[in-house]
């Protein structure tokens, strides 16, 4: 509680200060308007987009066709230019997305018998249509089909014509097992479902991943793609490229508190299921430690070191970063981050070797939080919305397309 606490103080200094002042009539309300006015006006001017690229002729032929790529211009929520109200505008705008979307409904598709599974969603109930090339989406770490982005983007992708399928990570599943021999490989799960995608539907595969799922997917493009060649183009949004140095930027903050909460409460269903099928004691998850403890590295070193098999929680963090794997990446690659990103920090974006990787652009915004990017509406109402739908399926639909020689 303390260092929640604290970490309100410190991001919320200035308006603790002006409650104050108005609780002693120093200013008045209509000036205390005004000056948040001022204030959002000046965030709103001086907010930037920045644009990464090898020039190549594919690129300049994205760039052409895609002009929200070409000239990238994210400017954040007017009248909320904090990066926490970020997090509350998305849900605010995913509950209008589903009110202007038809009802989803999903078909489940089970990958393994260890708890991987396909969700295909449709907005006509036992309709789906396997002629279209495919979405595969991959959400964050705690993410599910309920959650507010990802039924944004699937809402999106069934309107822009694409069979849409999202990938359920086994850690979310109640009936989730330990591979028989080893550890858990989430690059063999995604691997295994690509091949259960392709079964039904023969067409493109594109991937979107967030977060952790961005992370995944860089990571299977650096490495099994290069051999498969299942997806054809990829998106990253918000990418903890270096886990390691994300872990360091988030200690001790209300986010990591708030991770650890979505993690409890979603994997402990998968660890007392984990537990019955393991008869080495020294494998298993101790649920009252992940009870007792609210440091994400604390909760990371008992549960995912033990399912991938990694020394403890630093081994873990440095080992699964996926910034090593940029520099392998063949496919087209669209990278969307923020500076502000208070979970994937920017710091820990591998700059250097997406510049030199002629299949990757890079959108740099100033603002943006986490996998939000909420925007006004075009007329600049009280409508929010996400911007990064805007570069990320004109990229899809160039893609769709054009095909890049290898």
């Amino acid at each position: 509680m303390r260092k929640i606490v604290k970490e309100i103080i410190e991001n919320f200094y200035l308006v603790i200060i002006i409650f104050f002042l108005l609780l002693f009539k120093y200013i008045t309300f209509t000036n205390l308007i005004c000056g948040y006015l001022f204030y959002c006006v000046i965030v709103y001017l001086t907010t930037k987009t920045y644009l990464f690229c090898v020039k190549t002729p594919f690129n300049t032929g994205i760039l052409e066709n895609c002009p929200s790529i070409k000239n990238p211009n994210f400017k954040q929520y007017f009248f909320c230019p904090f990066t926490f109200a970020q997090f509350i505008l998305l849900n605010i705008s995913s509950k209008q997305n589903v009110s202007n979307h038809k009802k989803l409904y999903f078909e489940i598709e089970k990958v393994d018998d260890e708890g991987t599974a396909l969700f295909w969603a449709t907005n006509e109930q036992n309709n789906i249509n396997h002629n279209l090339p495919v979405l595969f989406v991959m959400p964050g770490i705690t993410g599910k089909v309920s959650d507010p982005y990802v039924k944004n983007i699937i809402g999106e992708g069934l309107l822009k014509n694409f069979d849409v399928v999202i990938f359920q990570m086994r850690t979310l599943s109640p009936e989730m097992k330990m591979p028989k021999e080893g550890y858990v490989d989430f690059c063999v799960d995604i691997n295994n479902s690509l091949i259960k995608v392709r079964n039904k539907n023969k067409n493109k595969i594109f991937a979107i991943g967030y977060s952790f799922g961005a992370n995944l997917l860089t990571t299977y493009l650096g490495s099994k793609n290069l051999e498969t060649n299942y997806i054809s183009g990829g998106i990253s949004v918000s990418n903890p490229f270096d886990m390691f140095m994300c872990q360091r930027f988030g200690e001790d903050t209300i986010y990591e508190s708030l991770i650890v909460f979505f993690e409890r409460n979603n994997y402990l269903p998968a660890v007392n299921n984990m537990n019955k099928y393991l008869t080495d004691k020294n494998r298993m998850i101790s649920i009252d430690y992940l009870l007792e403890n609210f440091y994400i590295k604390h909760f990371d070193g008992e549960f995912f070191v033990k399912i991938l098999g990694y020394r403890n929680g630093d081994d873990y963090y440095k080992g699964f970063s996926s910034a090593k794997y940029v520099k392998n990446i063949n496919k087209p690659f669209l990278v969307i981050s923020s500076k502000d990103d208070p979970i994937s920090t920017y710091k820990g974006i591998p700059i250097d070797d997406i510049c030199e990787n002629e299949n990757i652009i890079l959108i740099l915004t100033d603002k943006g939080a986490h996998s939000c990017y909420v925007e006004n509406d075009k007329n600049f109402g009280f409508t929010p919305k996400q911007w990064m739908f805007k570069p990320a399926f004109e990229f899809l639909e160039f893609l769709r397309s054009n095909e890049k020689e290898m």
